[in-house]
Formats: structure tokens, sequence, C-alpha cells
């Protein structure tokens, strides 16, 4: 049986790409990013032509700006998916609110990326949508769309990325959640601190029995038996949340959403195998389960001779993708 011609061609060739946007500037741009690792297969300027040259051209993924006369990017996406579109949808935008991100999820899309970041972030979250990962610039949007999943956060240092522990925390807990974290302590206090100027006292919120604390470093060494990782070890503190969640006064349908540093503690530690044997297990152990897990992993935690395939072997094992933004 003869194949369909643009669907062969991208199974042998590059990921074909078709990009939306209403500015001709950004149009120019951005195909001159992404000409070293993609096919460019065209540019449209609203989401009416997008929808038309999506069956000619079967692109592998469309990406789309929010803001464009006729359809906008959202109703475009939602177009795309009633139509049975195989093209993975990213989001490139200049608007930042948590609030379009989870409109974009909604809309089935697979990456949402800043205009301001599309230099560093446009071919990294196209490469993981093509992958079937989320790519986000913000984990909230998780909490706000009900999405249990295993995401990871890679940031600058311990402190860069607990604005955005925090910022999820606050809505896990607003929704009703169970919250847990795995921290080391220094910045389990930092954490306490941010989350008090967002209203949320941990202490009293933890006599609630809704705020679980484990430490980073003591949990690191508890999964570890002679050099190995101990698979029940892991299993039991999955078992202690679940039992958590169950028992929450929000009752047994209840979210639990944890935030943990156990992997990046292993990779300080010398044993970045064991981190991602970690990573593997975990995803393995909760993904039937009601829990939305967020692993941060600061840079100098990763050995930086190898950082871009251990960066790639961790976001292997992850649903979900995000970098607390830079400046």
């Amino acid at each position: 049986m003869m194949q369909d011609l643009p669907a062969l061609i991208s199974k042998v060739g590059r990921p074909r790409v078709l990009l939306a946007d209403d500015d001709a500037g950004v149009l120019k741009a951005v195909s001159r990013t992404l000409a070293t690792e993609f096919d460019v297969v065209a540019t449209v300027t609203d989401g009416r032509k997008a929808l038309d040259a999506v069956p000619l051209l079967d692109p592998d993924v469309v990406v789309l700006d929010i803001s464009m006369p006729g359809l906008n990017g959202f109703q475009t996406a939602e177009e795309l998916k009633r139509v049975g579109s195989r093209a993975r949808i990213v989001f490139l935008t200049m608007h930042e609110d948590d609030d379009f991100v989870s409109k974009a999820m909604r809309c089935g899309a697979m990456g949402y990326v800043l205009k301001t970041l599309a230099w560093s972030d446009l071919s990294l979250a196209l490469h993981h949508a093509l992958a079937g990962r989320r790519f986000l610039p913000s984990l909230t949007p998780l909490v706000m769309t009900g999405a249990d999943a295993h995401a990871v956060q890679f940031c600058g240092d311990d402190w860069s990325g607990l604005d955005g522990v925090a910022a999820v925390l606050s809505s896990a807990l607003h929704r009703g959640d169970t919250v847990a974290t795995v921290l080391i302590e220094s910045n389990r206090d930092v954490l306490a601190v941010r989350m008090k100027g967002r209203g949320w006292n941990l202490a009293n919120v933890g006599t609630q029995g809704r705020y679980l604390i484990f430490d980073a470093e003591e949990a690191a060494t508890r999964v570890m038996r002679a050099g190995r990782l101990h698979r029940d070890s892991i299993a039991e503190m999955v078992a202690a949340l679940e039992s958590a969640r169950r028992a929450s006064a929000a009752g047994p349908g209840s979210h639990l959403t944890i935030v943990g540093q156990m992997s990046a503690v292993l990779c300080r530690r010398g044993t970045p195998e064991a981190a991602l044997e970690l990573e593997r297990l975990w995803d393995e152990l909760t993904r039937s389960l009601q829990i939305l897990t967020i692993c941060t992993y600061p840079a100098d935690c990763l050995d930086h001779d190898g950082e871009p395939e251990l960066v790639s072997s961790i976001s292997a094992h992850h649903s979900v993708i995000s970098h607390a933004v830079r400046a």
C-alpha cells in the first residue's frame, strides 16, 4: 500500500514544523532559529491559514501564537484537536500568566514557550513535545488543571526554584490537597518564609495533617542499601504518601502534591545512576495514583562534563519539564 508522502518524509527526515504568527518578523526569526534541527514546512499569519495548511503538509508540530486575527491560537488548537490532527501543539507567546498556560494545556498543548526565551527554549520544547513530554514555563498550571504527573524543574540553584515551588504548593493547598516536601533543611526554612508571604503558615498546615515533611538527606540515605537503590524503601515511602492522601479531610478522591530533592541529593553525592533509577521507580510506582510529583534539580548537582546527557536522561523519566525562568 502506498504511504502518504508527507508522513513518509517525516519518518525518514527531520521533524516538520508549521509556524503561525501574525508578526512577519517573528516568523522570520523563529524559522532561522529552528532551521538547523527542523524543516519549517510553512509560515502562516493566522489560525485559519494554519487549519488549511495542516492537512496538506502534515507537520509533526504546529507552533501557534495566541493573539492572532480571525481564529486565535486557542481556537486553532481546539479545531486541530477536533478534526483529529496528529500534530503536536506548542504555543509561542508573550503571555506569561498561568491562566494562559492552563488554557493551553486544556487545548491539548504539549509546550508553552515565552517569546523572550524562544532562542533557548523553543527547540527544546519541540523535542520534548515530539517525545510525548510537556514543556512548561511554570508548573502551577498542573495543579490548576488537575493534572497528576511526574514533573521536573531544572533551576540555577537551590533557592532560585523555590518561588515556583511555593506557587505550586500554595495553589495545591487552595485546592484542598495534602502537600509534602522532601527538601534539604535550608530549603525547607526558605520555603516556609516564602509560603508565609503567600498567606500559609506551614506549621499550622502541618498540625492539620495537610503538610508532610521529609528530609532529603535522610531519605536519600534510607533508600540506599550497600551502594544500591532499595526498591522496598521507595515503595514504603509512596505507600505512606498514598495513605496520607486517602486519609485527607478532603476525602479519598483528593490529590497529593509533593516537591522533592532526593534525586538531586543522590547526584550531589556522585551517584547519578541511583538518581535515575529512583526517578524510574518513582514514575512506575506513582503513575496510577492521584499524586503530582515535582522533582527539582539545581544546576550544581549535575555533572558539568556530562550535563546535557544527564539532563536528557532525567527528562526521559518525567512527563512534564520546566526550567526556572532565567534572567
